[in-house]
């Protein structure tokens, strides 16, 4: 064997270098350390703020359960009932249909010389349809009512007919007016 062979691999002399060598943190380092700790300190406050959130929604919902258990029931069911039948009463009201309106109107747009002997109307499907029949002095004053009544903002359609003269020199009509249903509506 030749004689500077080692056969073991443990060194016989001591070792003298430094086998760890420290480094310097630079600022990468201090920027990392920075964003742990600061990591950690968020999560933690995180923790502590999550407790306070659930405490307050507990204390919440036991004052929610005291204010249910002070609501009187009775009342309350007694004010339901109450807004649905009034709510009714108001249904009610706005359908309702008055024919004072009309027949106001009808007046106020009479020429003085027209004389209504026969009244009918209806309030079908949204619509206020009048029949009238009546005498005039002469045709001119038909004429008249008609363009008085065309002028009218209620009344949609005027239609004379029927037209004929009759004792004493006086013209007998028909009448059918259909006017606007706004007219009919009740406005307390």
């Amino acid at each position: 064997m030749a004689p500077n062979f080692q056969s073991s691999f443990i060194p016989k002399e001591p070792i003298t270098e430094e086998v760890f060598k420290t480094k310097k943190a630079g600022m990468l380092g201090v920027l990392v350390v920075s964003v742990f700790i600061a990591s950690i300190v968020i999560s933690v406050a995180l923790y502590v703020y999550r407790g306070i959130i659930k405490s307050d929604i507990q204390s919440l919902q036991s004052e929610l359960a005291q204010a249910e258990k002070n609501i009187d029931k009775k009342t309350i069911n007694e004010m339901s009932q109450f807004s649905k039948k009034l709510s009714l009463v108001k249904s009610v009201v706005l359908k309702h249909r008055v024919l004072s309106n009309f027949l106001g109107t009808l007046s106020s747009s009479t020429v003085s010389s027209i004389q209504f002997m026969d009244f009918n109307y209806s309030g079908e499907e949204g619509k206020l349809l009048a029949t009238l029949r009546g005498k005039a002095g002469s045709y001119a004053n038909i004429a008249q009512q008609e363009k008085v009544f065309s002028g009218d903002k209620y009344f949609k359609s005027v239609v004379f007919s029927n037209l004929a003269l009759v004792e004493g020199g006086m013209v007998s009509f028909d009448l059918n007016i259909l006017a606007d249903p706004q007219i009919s509506i009740y406005k307390p």
